[in-house]
């Protein structure tokens, strides 16, 4: 009889103890993710959810959750973000006739908040909305395509200016979290990133004068089907929005596997 209490006890003892390991909380998880991505620039303005300018998405994660309510997730993604004026319904757009592509490839860490518990041990707490917001590092490469050959476009300096094919931008967005077992978690969210550049598709503020570029970065730099700037040629006017910078978005569904210790018998203990 006092082995049995003395059992007993000692298994109380454990599991007040180790609460944290033989709970989700303090787990890490690591992902698979695809989905898309687009961009939001001079090219495309507005159109958030256009699918004539989604790319395939892929990535891997790995995410630490801290407690309940918070988690680190760290994150590589590939994608791609391109536009085409010609596309475009704005009579501008179409008469400036540019387009372009680019890879994307991005390292992400973000701070989770859940908001409710969440924890893949506990059956009541495997669901849960979440926000997010973070910093990356990315870098892009646009190029566009003239009667079907590639040009590179940041060699060229379109607008006269030289910029960086990689910078730092500031993810923020939202999804959901669901744990279908005590290792498998499903996610889905939209993350928004704010870039701190106006050059994602080589597109900014003015026409250089003529001056400034010559030959093939004067040719790839106005394309444009009518010349309309105050003198009878585009060089010196508008040429994009120098404004606003360029924002890009990726949209994921990861599936995780939880790398903590099992569904244990002290979570569920009965006396």
């Amino acid at each position: 009889m006092r082995t049995s209490v003395l059992l007993i006890l000692l298994s109380v003892l454990i599991c007040g103890t180790s609460n944290a390991q033989k709970s989700g909380q303090t787990d890490f998880e690591i992902g698979l993710s695809g989905g898309v991505s687009w961009y939001n620039g001079d090219l495309n303005p507005y159109a958030h959810f256009s699918q004539k300018y989604w790319h395939e998405a892929f990535g891997i994660s790995l995410r630490r959750n801290l407690n309940q309510r918070f988690a680190l997730r760290s994150q590589l993604n590939i994608g791609r973000i391109s536009a085409d004026d010609a596309r475009s319904s704005s009579q501008f757009q179409s008469n400036r006739n540019l387009n372009f592509s680019s890879p994307l490839y991005e390292f992400a860490t973000t701070l989770e908040f859940n908001f409710l518990p969440f924890d893949a041990l506990i059956d009541k707490h495997r669901f849960s909305p979440y926000s997010f917001i973070g910093i990356s590092g990315f870098y892009f490469n646009p190029s566009t395509i003239i009667e079907g050959s590639v040009y590179e476009l940041q060699p060229l300096a379109t607008e006269g200016k030289s910029y960086l094919r990689y910078g730092i931008s500031m993810p923020f967005g939202f999804g959901f979290k669901l744990a279908i077992n005590d290792r498998l978690i499903i996610s889905t969210d939209w993350g928004l990133r704010k870039t701190f550049t106006d050059y994602l598709d080589d597109v900014s503020s003015l026409y250089p004068l003529q001056s400034e570029i010559s030959g093939l970065s004067q040719d790839i730099s106005d394309r444009s089907l009518v010349q309309s700037g105050p003198n009878g040629t585009n060089w010196g006017a508008q040429r994009g929005n120098s404004v606003t910078n360029d924002y890009y978005t990726y949209v994921l569904v990861t599936l995780a596997v939880r790398l903590g210790p099992k569904k244990g018998s002290c979570k569920h203990l009965r006396i």
